[in-house]
Parts: C-alpha cells; structure tokens; sequence
C-alpha cells in the first residue's frame, strides 16, 4: 500500500494556527516591551530636560543677583542670597527689604519660573510612578506565560539600555 506524501491544506492551516499564539504573544510582548522602553527614556530624558532648566535658572539668577547686591550688602546675607537657589529662603531674610524693586522682581520672577518647574517635575514624578505600575503589570503578565522572557525585560529595564531592537 502506498501512503499518500500529501498533506492537506487543513492540516497546514490548523498547525499554523496552533503555533501563531506563541509567535503573536512573543510580537504583542515586543511591541509592548519596546513601548515601555522607548517611554522609560523619554521619562529620564524630560527629568534630565527640568533639572537642566532649574539649574539654568539659579545659576542665572546667582548671577544677576551677584552683579545686583550693593557694595555694602551685608557679607554673610550675600553669600547667602547668591547661593540658595530658593526664593522663599531669600525673602525670609529681612536684609531681603533693603533690594532695591529690580533686584526683589528677579528673586521673585526666580519664584515663579521655579514653581512652574516643580510642578513639571511632580507631573513627571506621577507619570512615572505611572510607569512603574505599568511596567510591573507587563513584567508579570510576560512571566505568566514565560519567565525567562520577563527576566530579559527586566534586566533590560534593570540596566537602562533602553535599546528597541528593529
């Protein structure tokens, strides 16, 4: 009796049905892991972006006020003013009232500008508390169905290669 090499087509479809879960849970877990790296970047990149800006800021603002103290400003106060990097610290020092307007405008204008700056970086602090949360789910539905691949995302994100892979 001669056995037929012919395989029909429904047994084809059927075995690639059967092997497409793996293969859409490995893409769907790349696809999501890529996400989630290319965010946690973003995320590092726009807390590196504020700190460069309150830094910016205070070191202009230092150097404005350096050039705008008079002569005769007390010493210890002016070193203080110069390097607190904090409006509210300088205005609480009463030698703070003998600034002339300009000088108390910029330590105020300082204020503002710092305040928008903390508020930017709490925001990026609650999104990437949100992050968190988000990766810890992914990393745990990854090890429901393959732990040495939630392994590998966490290393990745453990040592901040931070690299999607193409």
């Amino acid at each position: 009796m001669k056995r037929n090499l012919f395989v029909p087509p429904i047994f084809i479809l059927l075995s690639i049905l059967l092997a497409s879960p793996g293969c859409r849970l490995d893409s769907q877990w790349k696809h999501e892991g890529d996400a989630l790296l290319l965010r946690s970047r973003d995320l590092d990149d726009q807390l590196v972006l504020l700190n460069t800006q309150i830094d910016s800021l205070w070191d202009t603002t230092s150097i404005q006020l350096a050039n705008a103290l008079p002569p005769d400003f007390p010493s210890i106060d002016r070193d203080i003013f110069i390097n607190a990097r904090n409006a509210d610290h300088i205005r609480m020092f009463m030698s703070y009232k003998l600034l002339d307007s300009a000088t108390q405008a910029l330590v105020i204008q300082a204020g503002v500008y710092d305040s928008i700056l903390a508020q930017q970086v709490h925001g990026l602090f609650l999104a990437r508390q949100e992050f968190e949360r988000e990766k810890i789910q992914f990393l745990g539905q990854v090890e429901k169905q393959d732990k040495s691949a939630s392994q590998d995302y966490a290393e990745k994100f453990r040592t901040k290669e931070n690299l999607v892979s193409q």
